[in-house]
C-alpha cells in the first residue's frame, strides 16, 4: 500500500526518537481522575457561547444539562460530575477566550442523569434522530479548534460531500489520545464514524493513520472486517501516511491525500468534497448513539519532562492541579503547558480546567538554556509545512514592518509549532508569527 506525506515538517531526532515513542505508546496506560469539584466553561468551541441554565445551590448528576447556546451555532454543556453547584463566575481560558463558568462541588455518588441508558432501538433511528442527536451531546471537534460538529454535518451536507475522513494521525509528537481509542475502542470509533457518515450522507469513509502503529493498524482493520456487512451501502478503507510532524493539521492531512492545497478561509468540504474528523470524536459521537451519553469527559495525554507517559480519562472541568497530583515529579516542573509541546500554551495558574478540545498538558522539568539570536540557519524554513520563512516574518515583526509581513504570506500560518520546535537558538517563532497571522487575517476581514 502506498504511504502518503508532505514534503516539508519534519522527523524528531535525538532526544525524541520513534523507538522512545514506542515505549511511550505501551507506558501511556489509562487512568480515571475523580476530582473534587469541577469548573465547566459556556464556551469551549467555536460560536454561540451557552447561557448557564442552572443556579448556585442546584444539585446535579453527570449528563445534566448545565448550559444552552441561544442558537444552533453552538453545542450544549452538561454536568461532568455529580454534585452541588458552588459559583458561577466568569473565567478566562489560556486560549484568551472569557466566558461564564459553572462550578460543580464532587459529591462522590457518582450520580447519572437518568436519560443516560442503553439504547435498545438503534438500528430505528433515523438520519433526523442522529442529527438531533449529534447537537443534543454538545461534541465539537476534540483534536482542533473545536468546531461544533453538527455545524460542520450541516455544511458538509449542504455542499454535497462524498467522503468521510476519520484524521487518527498525530500533529505532535506524544499525543496518544486518539492513538488510545483505536487501540481500545476500535469498534466503536468505526461505529462512530459510520453514524456521523450518515448525518452527513455520504457513502465513503477513510480511515488515515500513520505507518508505524502497527497495533492501531491491525485493531482498525480488525474492527473494519467485523462491521463490513452491517454497512454494505458504504466504502470503508484504510490510508497510510508516513510518520512526521505535524501530519495531522487538517491542511496537511488534506494535502497528503489529495495532492490538494486548501486555500486560506476556505475548506475541505468545498475543495475537494471531504469532511474531516478525528477519532476521540467519532468516539464521543458513537457514546451518544449507544447510551444517550452527552461529552462529558475526554483523554488527556499527560507527557514531557516525565517519568513514565500518563493518558487520563478526566472529566470536563477539571484542574490542570488535580490531574498532576497523580503524575510523579510534576511538583517539580519549570513550566506547565495547556496542549502539546509544539502547541500548548505556557500557564501561570494551575486552576485552568480541561476543556473539550484540551488534547494534552505538557510538564516541563528540565532547565532550558538562554535563548541566543537567529543565526540564519534555514532550519525553520525546511520544517515549515506551509512554505514560509519563520526567521524573517520574527525578523519583520520585531521591527514592526505590517506591509512586508503581509508581502510573505503571514496570514498563511497554521500555528503547529514546527519553526520553535526546530530552532536550534530556541527562538518562540511560532508564537510571534502565529499572533501576526491571526491580526493579518482579522484585518483583511474588515
Amino acid at each position: 500500500m502506498k504511504k502518503l506525506s508532505f514534503k516539508t515538517g519534519f522527523m524528531p531526532k535525538d532526544g525524541l526518537d520513534f523507538v522512545h515513542q514506542r515505549k511511550f505508546m505501551r507506558e501511556a496506560l489509562l487512568e480515571v481522575c475523580s476530582p473534587r469539584e469541577v469548573t465547566i466553561p459556556m464556551k469551549q468551541h467555536i460560536g454561540t457561547p451557552c447561557d448557564p441554565v442552572v443556579s448556585v445551590g442546584d444539585e446535579v448528576a453527570m449528563g445534566d444539562l448545565i448550559g444552552v447556546p441561544s442558537d444552533m451555532n453552538g453545542v450544549p454543556v452538561h454536568a461532568s460530575i455529580s454534585g452541588t453547584v458552588t459559583k458561577i463566575d466568569m473565567i478566562r481560558l489560556p486560549n484568551k477566550v472569557s466566558c461564564k463558568a459553572v462550578t460543580i462541588k464532587n459529591d462522590l455518588r457518582r450520580r447519572v442523569s437518568s436519560k443516560i441508558q442503553p439504547r435498545k432501538d438503534i438500528a430505528k433511528l433515523s438520519l433526523s434522530d442522529l442529527s438531533k442527536l449529534l447537537w443534543q451531546s454538545g461534541i465539537c471537534g476534540m483534536g482542533g479548534e473545536g468546531v461544533p460538529t453538527y455545524t460542520k454535518c450541516v455544511r458538509a451536507e449542504k455542499m454535497g460531500v462524498d467522503t468521510l475522513l476519520v484524521n487518527c494521525t498525530q500533529s505532535e509528537p506524544f499525543l496518544s489520545c486518539d492513538l488510545h481509542h483505536i487501540r481500545v475502542n476500535a469498534t466503536k470509533v468505526l461505529q462512530g464514524a459510520m453514524a456521523l457518515s450518515g448525518v452527513c450522507r455520504v457513502k465513503k469513509v477513510i480511515f488515515c493513520i500513520e505507518d508505524m502503529w502497527e497495533d492501531e493498524i491491525a485493531a482498525l482493520q480488525m474492527a473494519v472486517d467485523k462491521t463490513k456487512e452491517r454497512y454494505m451501502d458504504r466504502s470503508i478503507s484504510i490510508r497510510l501516511f508516513k510518520t512526521r510532524f505535524p501530519q495531522g493539521c487538517q491542511q496537511l492531512l488534506i494535502k497528503a491525500l489529495y495532492g490538494v492545497e486548501i486555500p486560506l478561509g476556505r475548506e475541505p468540504e468545498e475543495v475537494v468534497k471531504a469532511v474531516l474528523f478525528n477519532a476521540s470524536t467519532c468516539f464521543a459521537f458513537s457514546e451518544m448513539v449507544e447510551k444517550n451519553q452527552p461529552l462529558v469527559s475526554r483523554i488527556v495525554t499527560i507527557s514531557g519532562d516525565t517519568i513514565t507517559g500518563h493518558n487520563v480519562m478526566v472529566p470536563i472541568g477539571t484542574s490542570v492541579e488535580e490531574i498532576l497530583e497523580r503524575v510523579p515529579g510534576a511538583h517539580s516542573a519549570q513550566r506547565i503547558a495547556w496542549g502539546g509541546a509544539m502547541t500548548g500554551v505556557a500557564i501561570g495558574s494551575l486552576k485552568v480546567p480541561i476543556i473539550k478540545t484540551t488534547t494534552a498538558i505538557t510538564i516541563i522539568r528540565k532547565f532550558e538554556p538562554p535563548r541566543l539570536n537567529c543565526i540564519h540557519c534555514g532550519t525553520c524554513v525546511g520544517a515549515c509545512p506551509v512554505g514560509l520563512s519563520p526567521y524573517l516574518l520574527n525578523r519583520l515583526i520585531e521591527l514592526g514592518q505590517t506591509e512586508q509581513m503581509e508581502a510573505e504570506s503571514v496570514e498563511q500560518c497554521i500555528a503547529c509549532g514546527a519553526c520553535s520546535y526546530v530552532c536550534p537558538a530556541g527562538i518562540e517563532l511560532s508564537t510571534n508569527i502565529a499572533k501576526a497571522a491571526h491580526r493579518a487575517r482579522r484585518s483583511a476581514t474588515r
